[in-house]
């Protein structure tokens, strides 16, 4: 005879009452459970919600934005130049030029996130390569990806990417994603190699060698599935970096160049004007702040759902 509880299964036999444990904890329940675990984990943190909600904000005006906001970021109005929100259809006002404030922070959403996605991708991938095959392979790969990250993070990322995107001169999005990536790959590489050192003794391991595996199907079939959450940590914090780094170079004007809009180059070329029409250089600043935090505490929510609350 037997009974389950959440988590127990519970057997009788001869009068004797047995408990056995299904799962680790009420975490790993497998199917729908795993939904309402991250609901659960919502309600002990409700700030996360909040993250999410401006994460979301920022994503519907990224692709729906554009068709929904009277102007085109380009366009100019130049009976209406630093005026106030609100003023000729203007909803945040306008730059020195006439320029739609709204238009330009809609249509630079767009392109932030494009790039701050696709550089958390791609250093990710490029970072989780490395450093399975550094930690798993050991010996000399290991001691000469060591060194070669050890040079790489000894210069500040941000100092890396303005000396290539100078030496390239050119600020595309598609440059920019390599370069902010190739930045980004050091400290990806290295959260993957001490997640796999530390899985890379487990017993599975061991039974996937004793079976005859090939090395990239222990790596990526046996033990990555195993360290996701730091890796979806990293990456989700490497998104908010990412987004800091675009506006940054923007702001220092080596970013994305006119006529494609940038967030970080709005709050500097405006900055003249701050006196005459302040939302010039609010406006995308609280965008930039907004979205880097609101990504901070989403990352923060997911480190604690799967590492710290295993």
């Amino acid at each position: 005879m037997c009974a389950a509880d959440y988590g127990h299964l519970l057997l009788v036999d001869n009068g004797h009452r047995h408990h056995v444990q299904l799962f680790e904890s009420k975490n790993q329940i497998p199917g729908r459970s795993a939904m309402k675990y991250v609901l659960y984990q919502l309600k002990k943190h409700p700030l996360a919600i909040v993250g999410i909600i401006i994460i979301i904000f920022w994503l519907i005006a990224a692709f729906f934005g554009p068709s929904m906001v009277p102007f085109t970021h380009t366009q100019m109005d130049s009976e209406h130049q630093m005026v106030g929100p609100g003023t000729n259809g203007h909803v945040l006002g306008t730059d020195s030029l006439g320029r739609d404030l709204l238009a330009r922070i809609v249509y630079g959403s767009r392109s932030i996130l494009t790039v701050a996605l696709m550089t958390s991708i791609v250093s990710t991938i490029i970072g989780v390569l490395l450093g399975f095959s550094a930690g798993y392979f050991g010996g000399r790969i290991d001691a000469a990806f060591l060194r070669s990250m050890d040079i790489l993070m000894a210069i500040p990322p941000l100092v890396l990417s303005m000396v290539v995107l100078g030496i390239l001169g050119d600020s595309s999005i598609l440059s920019l994603t390599l370069i902010v990536s190739i930045a980004f790959v050091p400290a990806t590489a290295r959260v993957s190699r001490g997640v796999l050192l530390t899985e890379k003794s487990q017993e599975y391991v061991s039974a996937a060698r004793i079976r005859g595996e090939n090395h990239l199907y222990i790596m990526f079939v046996e033990i990555l599935p195993n360290t996701t959450g730091p890796i979806i940590v990293e990456a989700t914090a490497r998104f908010a970096y990412s987004i800091m780094m675009v506006a940054s170079l923007g702001f220092l004007g080596v970013g994305m160049q006119p006529p494609t809009p940038d967030w970080g180059m709005m709050v500097i070329e405006n900055k003249p004007i701050i006196a005459q029409a302040p939302g010039a250089v609010l406006f995308p600043a609280l965008a930039i702040a907004s979205l880097v935090i609101a990504i901070s505490i989403f990352s923060d929510f997911v480190s604690k759902v799967l590492i710290h609350e295993r």
